[in-house]
């Protein structure tokens, strides 16, 4: 795969989530995928293969029923990683807007998706989704 399709893919796979289909999703990702937010805050496990995929499909449509509203600003891709910056911009479920910014960075195992290390603004996370 070249980097070009690399970056084709990270860019199809994260814009998916504006509306999260997961037979779609799972044809992107390798079977032994796993998506790490990267943080200590607690309620955020590792995401695991197909059936963790789905699940968070589900909790991204739940949070956030408008979509993500992603925008990818910069992928630089090299050898089996691509380094994604992207920002959501959107409102949530609860009303609050969600407008954060992140770093993705995702390793490929062939043709597919295998990690997906996940980089954001966690406080915000927290104020928008899980404060009163």
């Amino acid at each position: 795969m070249t980097s070009a399709e690399k970056k084709e893919l990270a860019a199809d796979f994260l814009s998916e989530f504006e509306d999260p289909d997961p037979v779609r999703l799972a044809t992107m990702v390798a079977n032994d995928f796993e998506w790490k937010v990267m943080t200590r805050m607690e309620g955020m496990p590792p995401v695991k293969g197909h059936d963790g995929l789905r699940n968070l499909a589900k909790i991204i449509k739940a949070m956030m029923p408008g979509g993500l509203g992603l925008k990818i600003e910069t992928i630089i891709c090299e050898g089996d990683r691509c380094a994604v910056q992207a920002e959501s911009n959107t409102v949530a479920a609860n009303g609050k807007k969600y407008n954060n910014r992140y770093h993705f960075d995702i390793r490929f195992d062939g043709d597919k998706i295998a990690e997906v290390r996940e980089y954001n603004d966690t406080n915000h996370a927290r104020e928008v989704f899980f404060s009163k």
